[in-house]
């Protein structure tokens, strides 16, 4: 039986939603804009995994690299990036938070470097309750400056709660078996989804330049990524 017909609804929204302001693309980060500024090649860092979950920061590269050449970026090959990364002992993003940026522009030819933290990766169950949860915050710097370009915080959470049979042994188990066997790596399209749609269109979309308008940014969301990083 397929967990996502089970009645389960997923919930996603940026952090603070509610009575939160929103802003244009442009006036969230009037950097991407800049054509002195706006980065063409991203490289994106290994994660910075503050979950439970070890195989975390592994799987979430699996998810990254498509949404961001949809956007428009050219993305440095993950798999590669890594590699070169484990040879010289790095394993983690947290390692190269304080590197100098000139690391990534002259090694690697990156205009941009994308850190990701893992907040959440969690699987919850609260006896005839349970979810899924994937949080992650993203923050974008210019090799040149240390800028920030782009940040952005998002979770999704998926209800793994079976539908109510009336039998409570039945629901017990009903919910235990969608909380168990629940995928993370739909979560994770979801949040990068989220949290990408804010980013502006790069060089190689054709909208490029034309959605400095759009009114989809959390300022809490923008401003709570950079607090995690």
């Amino acid at each position: 039986m397929n967990i996502w017909k089970l009645g389960s609804t997923i919930f996603f929204c940026s952090l603070f939603i509610g009575c939160a302001s929103v802003e244009t693309k442009r006036e969230a980060f009037p950097l991407m804009y800049d054509d002195t500024v706006k980065p063409l090649a991203i490289l994106v860092a290994p994660a910075i995994n503050k979950s439970t979950a070890a195989d975390a920061g592994e799987l979430i590269n699996v998810t990254l690299t498509q949404p961001l050449s949809d956007n428009g970026y050219y993305v440095l090959p993950i798999a590669i990036a890594s590699e070169i990364f484990q040879a010289e002992g790095i394993v983690a993003g947290e390692q190269l938070l304080e590197a100098p940026m000139s690391l990534f522009s002259e090694n690697f030819g990156a205009d941009a470097v994308l850190f990701v933290t893992i907040n959440e990766w969690d699987k919850n169950y609260y006896v005839v309750a349970g979810n899924v949860t994937v949080g992650m915050s993203f923050v974008m710097l210019s090799t040149k400056d240390r800028q920030v370009l782009w940040s952005y915080d998002a979770q999704v959470v998926l209800n793994t709660s079976g539908q109510s049979s009336g039998f409570i042994i039945a629901d017990l188990i009903s919910t235990a078996i969608n909380t168990a066997v629940a995928d993370y790596i739909p979560l994770a399209h979801q949040v990068n989804g989220i949290a990408i749609n804010t980013m502006p269109y790069g060089k190689y979309h054709p909208k490029t330049g034309q959605d400095g308008d759009v009114k989809v940014v959390l300022t809490a969301a923008k401003e709570e990524a950079v607090k995690n990083e």
